[in-house]
C-alpha cells in the first residue's frame, strides 16, 4: 500500500486553517514533517491525525506549551515497546486517550491556578480596604489633634516672634 502525502496547501484546506498556522504549529510544537527534495512539506496521515488532535486540544483551551507536553508524553509512551502489540488503530486510540487524559489534567491544573489567583485577588482587595480604613482613621486622628491644638493656641498670648512678624 502506497503512503499518501499532502502538501501544505492541501492540508490547510482539509483542516480549514491557514498555511501559516500549520507552519506555526510545526515550529512551536517541533513536529517532524517530511520534506521533498525541494524542501516542500509532505504531510502523512499520521501528521494529519496529530494536527487534528492539536486543533481539538486548542479548541478545548490548551495553550501550545500544554499541547507540546501532551504530544511529548504520548510519543514517549508510544516509543516504549508494548508487551502485547495492539492493532495500529487501537494503539492510536490509546495514544489519543492518553493525550486527552493529560490534557484534562492540565486543564484541571489551570482551573486550580485560576481559582487560587481569584482568591489571592480577593484577599488583596480586603487588605487594601483595611489599609485605606486605617489610613483614614489616622488622618481623622491627626485632624482632631490639630483642631485641639489650634483651639488651645487661640487662648494663649502670641509669642514674641509672632508679634515681631505681625501675625
Amino acid at each position: 500500500m502506497r503512503e499518501i502525502f499532502y502538501k501544505i496547501g492541501e492540508l490547510a484546506e482539509i483542516l480549514n486553517i491557514e498555511q501559516h498556522t500549520l507552519r506555526y504549529l510545526e515550529n512551536t510544537l517541533r513536529l517532524k514533517i517530511k520534506r521533498d527534495e525541494r524542501g516542500d512539506r509532505l504531510y502523512t496521515e499520521k501528521d494529519v491525525d496529530t494536527l487534528r488532535l492539536v486543533l481539538q486540544l486548542k479548541e478545548k483551551g490548551l495553550n501550545t506549551t500544554a499541547i507540546k507536553m501532551a504530544l511529548e508524553n504520548s510519543e514517549a509512551a508510544s516509543s516504549q515497546p508494548p508487551s502485547n502489540l495492539p492493532s495500529p488503530k487501537s494503539q492510536s486510540q490509546l495514544e489519543l486517550t492518553e493525550i486527552l487524559n493529560i490534557a484534562a489534567k492540565i486543564i484541571e491544573q489551570n482551573q486550580l491556578l485560576l481559582e487560587q489567583n481569584r482568591k489571592m485577588e480577593e484577599r488583596m482587595e480586603r487588605m487594601e480596604k483595611k489599609l485605606d480604613q486605617r489610613n483614614q482613621e489616622r488622618e481623622d486622628t491627626i485632624s482632631e489633634f490639630l483642631d485641639l491644638w489650634k483651639a488651645e493656641q487661640e487662648g494663649k498670648p502670641k509669642s514674641w516672634f509672632s508679634r515681631f512678624r505681625g501675625k
